[in-house]
């Protein structure tokens, strides 16, 4: 027996969609394989977490990066410095922060300029 649809629940036309891009993959012959896009995986500010606090910079890729690590789970990801600067600058702050080192110059310093 078939249920009447209620106002306002969605037609499942995205499950339909989702349906009809399958079969033409299956019937152009490529199988239901994933396709490259489809292997990324959502990384960085793009998953909505919020910035716990920076646990790493390298500069390996020729672009200064940030190990991330994110409020509410243990998983960190690479940012580049560039967002980071711009979506937490209070967290990119206390990075650097807690890696200065002040100089102390000693009398003898003083008395020699």
């Amino acid at each position: 027996m078939a249920e009447k649809k209620k106002e306002g629940e969605p037609e499942g036309e995205e499950e339909f969609s989702v349906e009809k891009v399958l079969d033409r993959r299956i019937r152009n012959g490529k199988g239901a394989k994933k396709s490259k896009s489809d292997d990324k995986k959502v990384s960085g500010f793009d998953r909505g977490l919020e910035p716990e606090k920076i646990i790493g910079a390298t500069d390996s890729s020729g672009e200064l990066m940030f190990l991330m690590k994110w409020q509410g789970t243990n998983e960190a990801d690479l940012v580049t410095a560039k967002q980071a600067n711009v979506r937490c600058p209070l967290v990119v702050i206390q990075f650097y922060e807690e890696r200065l080192t002040w100089h102390n110059p000693s009398p003898d310093d003083c008395n020699n300029e």
